[in-house]
């Protein structure tokens, strides 16, 4: 078994939280209580044609919250 890097390990998790970021910026343009499309699992419904991911606005700030995949964000 080969064995990693602390260093290689911990930029992968820069990387990754910052293409999150990315992901979620266009996330604060909406209003609290909104319905949107996830940006991770893009899961929209067919029925009714609604994202399933709902914008809550909380005492540390903006998050949303995907019903669909179960991912919980918070938005800077």
């Amino acid at each position: 078994m080969q064995k990693l890097n602390v260093d290689i390990i911990n930029e992968a998790k820069k990387m990754k939280i910052k293409q999150l970021e990315e992901n979620l910026k266009y996330i604060t343009n909406f209003p609290t209580g909104q319905m949107i499309i996830c940006p991770f699992c893009n899961y929209q419904s067919k029925k009714n044609n609604k994202g399933t991911a709902k914008i809550f606005n909380d005492y540390n700030g903006t998050s949303f919250k995907c019903f669909a995949c179960g991912i919980w964000r918070k938005v800077e």
